[in-house]
């Protein structure tokens, strides 16, 4: 039998709804069956109502950039002083020592909270924790990052093989680059190759931080000096250009890539990525707690250009929370922005682009029964826009 269930509001994210007040969305089998205003829907359909009482439902959220392998390191960097000296605390950790029963409780706290959905990049351990994904309750794609410049023969050893992750019905497993400075440009093309070749998406860190464009333009900088103190780079090239350029010179920047941060980006390199038609994916938390400076998201958003919300990792995040995330972008990034924009960056956006949209990302007719309810700090940011 269908289940109703009330809320004081619902936000559909289905184009061309408003914010509806004292509505409900019915659920089948956990599917749903209908949403709409509750007196509407009490009228059409038979059940046992849920009311929720004075809350605001939207769909689940999707987290799209994280790093479980890192979620150790939770308060173990330094933070504020600028990417050399966080980076520099990075390498003083052991970085990949994954910690299993962390991931899951991460895991299980991101349900609570209503997300759905998370993309996950790993260097070290993908096949680990594509079967930890798994295992949860979440939809996902399992990233395996390369770093380097050793590229295989076959691009299909770029791509995990985790049968459990096909067989959840809910995940896939990618491959992604690291970044330009660090992953040669042949890796970067094989991989990106490689999760073409089967219909994935590919991700890659661009335009991160300033140390970023020095190292691509001429060769030079405070952290270049440390990847080769430290034997991460020995030879090296600079190839004279910024970095969202240069990826779409490789051939990297499509419809099914997703380009991560794009803090440094010059409005030429904005228009450039619309006009390739690749995704941003923002993670402001992470920005501000290394000191890097924020996107400009106002300018992404009025390009056209799709946009997606992450929290990267604990090693530069206090959580996981797609909708903390939100929040913090909205009381920084928030003027002008409405509160479907703003849902939009971790509901809509990213159904879009990891190919969800039929499943997740609004509440429509079809879709799978997953919710969240916006806290406080969500509400209070988009006061002005409700």
């Amino acid at each position: 039998m269908p289940e109703i269930f009330r809320a004081a509001r619902i936000a559909p994210m289905t184009p061309g709804w408003p914010l509806l007040e004292d509505a409900a969305v019915v659920v089948h089998d956990q599917e749903i069956l209908d949403v709409g205003y509750f007196a509407d829907l009490r009228r059409t359909h038979s059940g046992p109502v849920r009311d929720l009482g004075e809350v605001t439902l939207a769909p689940a959220t999707f987290n799209s950039h994280l790093h479980l392998e890192m979620s150790h390191l939770l308060g173990r960097t330094r933070p504020g002083q600028g990417f050399v000296p966080w980076v520099e605390s990075l390498l003083a950790q052991d970085l990949y020592a994954l910690d299993e029963p962390q991931v899951r409780r991460e895991l299980a706290r991101l349900e609570s909270r209503g997300c759905a959905f998370v993309a996950d990049i790993s260097t070290r351990n993908a096949p680990r924790l594509a079967a930890i994904l798994a295992e949860s309750g979440l939809f996902f794609v399992s990233f395996l990052e390369s770093i380097g410049s050793a590229t295989p023969v076959d691009e299909a050893a770029l791509l995990p093989q985790i049968p459990a992750a096909a067989e959840s019905g809910r995940g896939a497993c990618a491959a992604a680059g690291h970044a330009l400075y660090s992953t040669s440009a042949e890796l970067l093309r094989a991989a990106k190759a490689a999760s073409a070749a089967q219909g994935l998406p590919f991700s890659l860190h661009l335009a991160e931080h300033a140390d970023e464009d020095a190292i691509l333009l001429s060769g030079q900088g405070a952290f270049l000096d440390l990847l080769r103190q430290r034997g991460f780079i020995k030879d090296y090239a600079a190839p004279g250009s910024r970095p969202v350029p240069l990826a779409a010179r490789l051939g990297l920047l499509d419809e099914a890539t997703l380009c991560v941060h794009c803090v440094t980006i010059p409005d030429e390199d904005i228009a450039l990525l619309a006009a390739t038609r690749a995704s941003v994916c923002l993670c402001p938390r992470s920005n501000e707690h290394i000191g890097v400076g924020q996107a400009p998201l106002r300018k992404l958003l009025d390009a056209g250009i799709n946009v997606c919300l992450g929290t990267d990792g604990l090693c530069s995040n206090v959580d996981l929370d797609p909708l903390a995330e939100l929040a913090w972008l909205a009381g920084r990034q928030g003027r002008g922005l409405s509160l479907c924009e703003g849902l939009a960056l971790v509901t809509a956006n990213p159904a879009r682009f990891f190919g969800l949209a039929d499943r997740l990302g609004s509440l429509a007719p079809g879709r799978a029964a997953r919710f969240s309810v916006l806290p406080k700090a969500v509400l209070e940011a988009f006061s002005e826009s409700i």
